[in-house]
């Protein structure tokens, strides 16, 4: 199925989804698509979600970066950014001639073999933050643009390398902006975005702009540390 009926049960169910996910992005800067993907795929099918997520992050985003913007680390994420753009068109191939399902089991497992280190407080710092960037740029890129889950790579990276709390919440939110700008275009080229979809993405903005209104101003009062595991357990939980 490619779009839900407004005010229908499945409608309303996706709703407190987004408001949900949307709560836990406005909080940790990321887990947007992570929590909503494997609902949304009980309500649609895999593009759909997909486009979806891609959508209703795109928005998401931007309200956190008019929110936090001189706190971003636009420099640093450049690398990753550019990086990125190698690896969209990849997981464009694979989700028109594979199934996502397993590409997410095998990037899964890579992603909590580096949290729980993390999790448990170990850290290997990346002397060239470039080349790490780079590579975690081009895996979050094929994620997205397959799966819409491109946060794990860019987020377990951030962390690893040490960077503040302040500096994480808003860089991430400027770079899934543009990842998802990127990552629509080319689903869209490739003939994989449906009018009814983005209706149906559109009809749950405002659930989706509650919960990130809540999350931002539940983030202001949260500790450092309380955040840092946060954001490792919604990565190895999804």
């Amino acid at each position: 199925m490619q779009s839900l009926e407004i005010f229908s049960t499945p409608w309303i169910l996706a709703s407190c989804a987004v408001l949900f996910a949307a709560f836990v992005r406005g909080l940790s800067g990321f887990g947007f698509a992570l929590i909503l993907a494997p609902l949304l795929l009980l309500l649609l099918n895999l593009v759909a979600v997909v486009v979806t997520n891609l959508f209703l992050g795109f928005f998401s985003h931007i309200g956190i970066v008019l929110w936090s913007l001189k706190q971003m680390e636009l420099k640093r994420i450049y690398p990753m950014l550019a990086s990125s753009l190698l690896g969209i068109p990849l997981g464009v191939c694979i989700i028109n001639a594979a199934a996502p399902s397993l590409l997410k089991i095998v990037i899964g497992a890579v992603i909590i073999a580096f949290a729980i280190p993390m999790a448990i407080g170990f850290r290997r710092t990346i002397n060239n933050e470039r080349l790490g960037s780079g590579i975690a740029g081009f895996l979050s890129g094929i994620l997205a643009s397959s799966t819409s889950l491109g946060g794990p790579p860019i987020v377990l990276f951030m962390h690893n390398q040490g960077w503040s709390k302040q500096a994480i919440h808003p860089s991430l939110a400027a770079y899934f902006m543009l990842l998802t700008t990127f990552s629509l275009i080319a689903l869209y080229v490739s003939n994989q975005v449906h009018v009814e979809t983005i209706a149906t993405a559109a009809s749950l903005l405002p659930a989706m702009l509650i919960g990130v209104i809540v999350g931002v101003r539940t983030f202001d009062r949260t500790d450092s540390r309380l955040f840092q595991r946060l954001s490792m357990a919604i990565v190895m939980a999804l």
